[in-house]
């Protein structure tokens, strides 16, 4: 602890965890009495309003109108957060409601993403926001291109996790369905295992190079694959249960709910709130209220995890709730379901690297030509 917190003794810190505690549990005020009632501290009400009115000139809590109680300030709950927070376990039931959500979407990364944002809403009681793979930075699995008519073909491009992109190029000249065949085998063989910020214009101008047909055909249609991947967006977001933070009492006033909501409904403002949440390289990062940088949301807290594909950071799972959220059970759920994440898709990359490994030795025997 640091500069006013070195002056917080034993007994001020448990008064301020008994503050914390009843205020989440009630969204009340709290006074002295409250506490020495409800927490054994073993001393009186008169010693407990002492320490309150220390801990209130020290900025840990606050007094919202006139009566006699107080409940956490941001730097309240900051303390709490950094210094007395205990991680809960999730229930047997909820584990295996999450474990069989990741088994059986392990396939179709997006359609994971939404159901695990729907699962958090729905344990938490809070907003969920998921934010969908950056897809610069997902790798290049399998690309089709597809005729569709004389001046069109679909491009299809399937990274890591399955998550699947579809985009309709114009061209100037028709290409045969062969020849768009043996361009997509061209482009796998060059480009998969890439990231898409890997393609690069030299590896383009290569497959034009291998490519057996009219260089001035191609030209058209490889620029317009290299600046579909170049151009691709890169992030969206999926929001779950948007309107469960409108059940706490902290937002019964119209004009900070509308203004919250707003806030939901718009893609760069949830990028930009989920970006700003984020601190450093820390895996899990917690913002409240003051802390957050946009005004609609300085009645909120935010918990924001960082989920991986491999070693590679690839989008984050954030819960919004209001300051008294139970950060502890929260913390726990989030954490839990975004190692458990990691470690499924671990084992899909284990899986699928011994498979190749396997089916490589059947190829080559010793001996054969190509070993």
């Amino acid at each position: 602890m640091a500069g006013d917190e070195m002056e917080l003794n034993s007994r001020k810190i448990q008064i301020l965890q008994a503050i914390i505690m009843n205020y989440l549990e009630t969204a009340e005020p709290v006074g002295s009495r409250t506490i020495s009632r409800r927490f054994p501290l073993g001393i009186s009400s008169a010693t407990i309003r002492n320490e309150m009115s220390d801990l209130e000139e020290l900025g840990f809590i606050m007094q919202p109108h006139t009566s006699a109680g107080r409940i956490p300030s941001s730097k309240g709950y900051r303390l709490y957060v950094d210094h007395l927070m205990r991680t809960k376990s999730i229930s047997s039931e909820q584990m295996e409601i999450l474990k069989r959500i990741l088994r059986e979407k392990r396939n179709q990364l997006d359609s994971l993403l939404k159901e695990m944002g729907d699962l958090l809403a729905d344990l938490t009681r809070y907003t969920a926001i998921v934010t969908m793979p950056q897809f610069k930075k997902t790798r290049l699995k399998h690309l089709q291109l597809i005729a569709l008519d004389h001046n069109s073909v679909i491009l299809v491009i399937i990274t890591d996790g399955n998550v699947v992109r579809n985009n309709v190029l114009q061209i100037e000249q028709p290409f045969s369905q062969e020849d768009l065949y043996r361009l997509s085998e061209v482009l796998n063989t060059n480009l998969s295992g890439l990231t898409v910020e890997e393609i690069n214009l030299p590896l383009i101008q290569k497959i034009k190079r291998e490519m057996k047909v009219d260089q001035t055909m191609m030209d058209g249609l490889l620029d317009a694959i290299n600046e579909t991947l170049q151009f691709a967006d890169d992030v969206d977001v999926f929001t779950s249960g948007a309107t469960n933070i409108l059940n706490f009492p902290e937002f019964a006033d119209i004009a900070r709910a509308r203004a919250l909501m707003e806030v939901f409904e718009e893609k760069e403002q949830m990028l930009s709130m989920v970006h700003s949440s984020l601190s450093g390289k820390s895996p899990m990062s917690i913002t409240i209220g003051t802390e957050n940088a946009m005004e609609e949301l300085q009645d909120c807290s935010i918990i924001t995890a960082i989920y991986h594909y491999g070693k590679r950071n690839i989008g984050s799972i954030s819960v919004v709730g209001p300051m008294r959220m139970d950060y502890d059970q929260v913390a726990s759920t989030l954490g839990c379901l975004v190692k458990d994440f990691q470690q499924l898709f671990s084992e899909d990359k284990k899986a699928e690297t011994e498979a190749k490994s396997k089916s490589g030795i059947a190829e080559n025997p010793p001996g054969e030509p190509g070993t």
